[in-house]
């Protein structure tokens, strides 16, 4: 094997450890979330195993979010 094909194999070997990390990253947020019923928590991991990286970005945005947060997070201004 050559040196970029190296490169290459890596670059795939990394980007399938990351996929597969936010997956059960996603998996174990979901299972914890108390506001969803059984059969959400369900589709919502067979999202991930049939499209893996797309369903995370998803769920990263439809996640219900924390009562104490409005639909915005305000910060405070530190200049």
């Amino acid at each position: 094997m050559e040196a970029w094909e190296w490169v290459v194999a890596l670059l795939a070997g990394l980007s399938a450890v990351f996929v597969m990390g936010a997956n059960i990253w996603a998996i174990f947020d979901v299972l914890r979330q108390d506001g969803l019923d059984q059969m959400t928590r369900v589709m919502w991991v067979l999202v991930f195993f049939v499209v893996p990286l797309f369903g995370v970005v998803v769920w990263l945005y439809a996640k219900p979010r924390p009562n104490g947060l409005g639909s915005r997070l305000r910060l405070r201004k530190t200049l």
